[in-house]
């Protein structure tokens, strides 16, 4: 399930996160539940003003700052004016004016004709960008919910999968007692980030609680303390947990066949809005450590990003033996 992207600009004036900007709607108050924001990159309408209009992108929220204002200064006043208006007529959400800067009345007339809201707020144009471009970086990043485990270890975020019932949360459990912290469980959500990272976190009904079968429902935090438990981290892994079946076993032969012509320190991705994870494929079976299973993928994860990978210098050795030389015991 992915979140809707955009934003109202109505959502701006009750966002704890920007209440410093303390907004004061000036004018356009129709469109504040209608018109939506869409792309988190704000823009400052100087080429606009200046009269190149095919600059100023749709769902891009507006701000003029001091260099516009300083900029419309040099024209005439029903020339600066008569400027502002065709801003306010162009499809934008709404338009932020900065330091305590109100446009000219007929600018204004032309934000309520168009149902444009125009806000405005005492802060700098440097304050509002960076309060404002937060908020939307936040609210606007694609999103989805995973059925699984998330786990932070080693500091690697490692997102569990697997059918209803197969141990997830059991293993989920062992590597706490392991010292390593639970995210989220059952429910992982999880947002692209602009840097295009994965970042993921639980359900905010869901935080710190683990389920368990036969047991119920345990405060993780409550239980083991303060640092079993963290808010969010960063998905770098999969591990795909399946039943031991004929196919669990073709896909592990074959997995063998391809290590020996194209090694990896993953068996296969996981593309998770559009960003490619590494991913282990495990069996679950009897008398296996889970646990210590993905402690291990979690080591081998973290040495292939510095370059060392146990599949290659393995076959290295084996040519080398082949052709007479000596096995790196290194």
């Amino acid at each position: 399930m992915t979140a809707p992207l955009s934003v109202p600009v109505a959502a701006l004036l009750t966002e704890r996160r920007l209440a410093p900007l303390a907004f004061e709607v000036a004018a356009g108050a129709d469109g504040l539940a209608t018109r939506l924001i869409t792309n988190p990159r704000i823009q400052k309408p100087g080429l606009a003003l200046a009269g190149y209009l095919p600059y100023v992108k749709p769902g891009r929220l507006q701000i003029l700052g001091e260099s516009e204002y300083d900029f419309l200064a040099t024209f005439p006043p029903a020339a600066a004016e008569q400027r502002l208006k065709c801003l306010m007529e162009l499809e934008i959400p709404c338009v932020v004016s900065a330091k305590g800067r109100r446009p000219p009345a007929g600018a204004l007339d032309a934000a309520n004709a168009a149902g444009v809201p125009l806000l405005l707020t005492r802060a700098t144009t440097a304050e509002a960008i960076e309060l404002i471009s937060d908020y939307l970086e936040d609210s606007l990043a694609p999103r989805v919910q995973v059925h699984g485990v998330l786990i932070d270890v080693f500091s690697l975020g490692t997102l569990i999968l697997g059918d209803p019932g197969i141990g997830k949360s059991e293993c989920a459990l062992e590597l706490v007692y392991r010292g390593h912290r639970l995210v989220a469980d059952d429910t992982v959500v999880i947002r692209r980030t602009h840097h295009h990272g994965l970042l993921g976190r639980p359900h905010e009904l869901l935080e710190n609680y683990l389920e368990l079968r036969g047991v119920g429902i345990i405060d993780v935090r409550k239980h083991f303390g303060m640092t079993a438990t963290s808010p969010a981290v960063e998905v770098s892994l999969v591990i795909q947990l399946t039943k031991l079946t004929p196919e669990a076993r073709e896909m592990e032969q074959r997995w063998r066949e391809e290590m020996m012509e194209r090694p990896s320190a993953w068996t296969s991705t996981e593309d998770i809005l559009g960003v490619e994870v590494p991913k282990y494929t495990m069996v679950v079976a009897p008398g296996r450590d889970l646990a210590i299973m993905v402690e291990t993928a979690v080591r081998k994860c973290l040495l292939a990003q510095r370059g060392i990978q146990d599949e290659r210098g393995f076959l290295d050795n084996i040519n080398l033996m082949a052709q007479g030389g000596r096995r790196d015991r290194d």
